[in-house]
Formats: structure tokens, sequence, C-alpha cells
């Protein structure tokens, strides 16, 4: 199991052959590896996507026609309908689909979703995060999220083993709520700090929630960078 971290929430999942990416924001992303460009070129099995916010959703239309299947709550997906796009598999938070080999779990998250286009607010429905089960893992994808106390829930539910957390602060959680997610809500083997340091506003850093966190094993990655697990 591959993951490899794309800059900002964008994510890799790479196992058994198969290819997963998670909130596909590359054009337009100071953070995005330009060594990666040739991803937007290539086949995909999944694509997932959190909420419905430009720095989430920047390249989902392009990917998704090379997507096997898009996966996003019923609102993005009728979103992806307007834009001429039909491979998707609508779901809602709370619920569960089987993808060939990879079980998605839709999780909630406290945050918003929807951007103007056209002059036009377009709703994004709820904001989520997702629990992938997939290469042997359980990989918590929080999205944008505050701090909840349901957290513990999607623990005791799905028991994630790899949490992918935002930290950068202002438009999500910063270093110390995401350690108390850690700590005290969730207990994953693995944690990787996202959603951070791509813009000046993001002024969570990955050092300070690192020295935070008292259980897991945190792991930084730069852009590009990637974790075998």
């Amino acid at each position: 199991m591959k993951i490899t971290w794309l800059g900002h929430s964008a994510f890799l999942f790479e196992g058994g052959g198969r290819k997963v990416v998670v909130d596909p924001f590359m054009t337009g992303n100071p953070a995005f590896p330009k060594g990666l460009t040739g991803l937007l070129s290539e086949g995909l099995d999944y694509l997932l996507l959190t909420h419905l916010h430009s720095d989430h959703v920047g390249d989902a239309v392009t990917l998704s026609k090379r997507a096997s299947k898009v996966v996003a709550i019923f609102e993005i997906c009728k979103w992806l309908e307007s834009k001429g796009i039909s491979n998707y598999d609508p779901m809602n938070i709370g619920g569960t689909i089987e993808l060939d080999d990879m079980i998605v779990h839709m999780v909630p998250a406290y945050h918003s979703s929807g951007f103007i286009e056209n002059g036009s607010i377009v709703y994004g429905g709820n904001p989520c995060g997702y629990v992938v089960e997939f290469g042997g893992h359980r990989i918590y994808h929080a999205g944008d999220t505050g701090l909840f106390l349901d957290m513990q829930l999607i623990h005791r539910l799905y028991g994630p083993d790899i949490c992918l957390l935002p930290i950068g602060d202002r438009f999500t959680m910063g270093p110390r709520s995401a350690s108390i997610a850690c700590n005290e809500f969730l207990d994953a083997q693995t944690i990787i700090p996202m959603h951070f340091d791509t813009f000046p506003a993001l002024t969570g850093k990955a050092e300070e929630f690192k020295k935070l966190v008292k259980r897991g094993n945190v792991i930084v990655l730069e852009p590009g960078g990637s974790v075998e697990l």
C-alpha cells in the first residue's frame, strides 16, 4: 500500500494494481509537485471528492473522464453530471459502498461546501470525509473539518489505522485541535498532516502538530513524497 501526497489535501493511493485519487487539486495548486503532472492524463480506478470547494475539486472534471468511477455526495454528482460526467456513484454520510476490493465509508466533516460558478452559488451538499478500506488498511481522509466529538464514533465504527488530517488552521483544524483528535478521539498507527503550507493564510505548521501528538506515528511528507505501509 503506497500513499503519495500531491500537496494540499490531494492524495494518491496505490495498491493491488489500483489507483485512487482523493480531492484532485493540481492545476493552480502551488504545492502540487510538477513532476507528477502526468497524473492528469493517466487512467485512474477511483476518484473520491470530499466537498465542492475549488481547492478540492479543481481537476475533478478532467480526472472524472479518466476514472472508472467517481464517488461523491449526491449534490456533487449532479454538478459533475452538468459537466457531462456520468460515471459517478453517489452516496451520503453514514453510507457504505463496495467498489471491487475497496470499501468506502462516507463520514461527517464540519465545514462548508459550494462555490460561485457563472455568477451563481452552486450548492455542494454536506462536506464529508471518507474511511477507505483498501490494501489491507483503513484510511481516514478527514476532508476539510474542524474538530468534532463524533470523531470518536468514526474510531468506534471503522477503526482507521491511517489518518490524513488537516492542520492548516483558519479554514480547518489547526495543530492543537488536530492533535486532540489524535490523542483523544482517534487511535491511528500512522498520521499524515495535510492542508497546510499551500497558501500564506494556512498558518498551522507540521512541526508543532508533531510535537503535540502523543499517540501514533506522525509522518510529515513533502509534496510528491510517498510512504509505503
